[in-house]
């Protein structure tokens, strides 16, 4: 879940003409894909399961149109059949020694940490090219991304393979997106988009199901999961960060964060008697740990308490925080959220 670098890939400039070339045949051919979702679901051939998640879709957009107050738009009204089980592929990096991201620049979005690819093949040459420069990587397969209104984004068939609490925290961060945006911060967008989309999954359960419903309870459970997951990985960053500020060599560093990524891994089924939920049971089992893995797991959590608070200044009404945050200025937002 992301705002990706393809949706300016019409209006880039500096990014070489490869990769102009690249995103905008991918978006073309989204496009050209595109079918109205009523057509589809009128298709006696569609399963029925994926014309039970796109029923889901529209009935969350209008609840979060109508309830949490985010922009109206023609999203979703068109479907596309992907090839494969990602639309794109996002590319992000750091150095080594030190949690800093590399940074791509976009025309009309600005900066970013991350750089989209509709081939994952591309995707992963540009990344050897990132490694043969000494840098950590990540390379995710994508499902569904907002181009912030430049295009009308689409269901894509790849969404539909979402477990639907998945889907439903999915079309309302992707909504969020193109409500509020503020240029060159991506943390606070993706962070800002992680809270909506965690505390509006949880107001559509219970406005759909009611407050005492096994949804909203398991909707729960794997929320009180995911802070227990995140403050792992927010201690382990704050030690990778000590280790980086000591003064001594970067082959030592190098050494050392190794030791303490392969002890988080070891430590981390100790976790698991705190779960009530297996969502994060088998995370570092698919996927490496790295810098890169670090900074993109902190892009979309960082400093939840300032959400929380704000959402207590408004009356625990989330529509209203929503709408005060459609007015904010870049230079009023926290310096936590100052780096990518």
């Amino acid at each position: 879940m992301a705002v990706h670098s393809l949706a300016c890939g019409l209006l880039l400039s500096g990014c070489g003409a490869a990769y102009i070339w690249h995103v905008t045949i991918g978006q073309a051919k989204l496009l050209t894909r595109q079918q109205p979702v009523q057509t589809v679901l009128q298709d006696p051939q569609l399963p029925a399961q994926e014309g039970q998640k796109i029923r889901l879709i529209l009935d969350v957009k209008t609840f979060a149109v109508e309830h949490l107050g985010l922009r109206p738009s023609r999203n979703y009204t068109t479907f596309v059949r992907v090839d494969g089980p990602y639309v794109s592929y996002n590319l992000s990096a750091a150095t080594k020694d030190a949690l800093q991201p590399y940074i791509w620049r976009f025309p009309i979005i600005g900066r970013l940490p991350y750089k989209g690819f509709f081939n994952k093949e591309y995707a992963l040459r540009e990344e050897q090219q990132l490694v043969e420069q000494g840098y950590d990587t990540y390379v995710r397969g994508i499902r569904a991304f907002s181009t912030l209104g430049y295009f009308k984004d689409p269901i894509l068939s790849c969404m539909l393979t979402y477990d639907d609490f998945s889907l439903i925290n999915t079309i309302i961060h992707e909504l969020l997106h193109q409500t509020v945006w503020i240029k060159r911060n991506v943390s606070f967008n993706e962070s800002l988009a992680s809270f909506v989309g965690d505390k509006g999954t949880l107001a559509y359960l219970t406005w759909r199901y009611g407050s005492g419903s096994q949804e909203v309870q398991s909707y729960q459970d794997f929320l009180d999961d995911s802070k227990v997951f995140e403050a792992y990985v927010q201690a382990l960053i704050e030690r990778v960060e000590s280790l980086y500020r000591e003064a001594i060599s970067r082959e030592e560093k190098l050494q050392r964060r190794e030791q303490l990524f392969t002890e988080a891994k070891t430590a981390y089924p100790d976790l698991f008697p705190q779960m009530k939920t297996a969502a994060y049971r088998r995370f570092f089992e698919r996927r490496p740990l790295n810098n890169a893995v670090l900074l993109s797991l902190h892009r979309y959590n960082r400093d939840m308490t300032f959400f929380e608070h704000t959402l207590a200044a408004h009356g625990g009404d989330l529509r209203q925080m929503i709408l005060a945050f459609t007015t904010l200025r870049p230079d009023q937002i926290p310096t936590t959220f100052r780096t990518q």
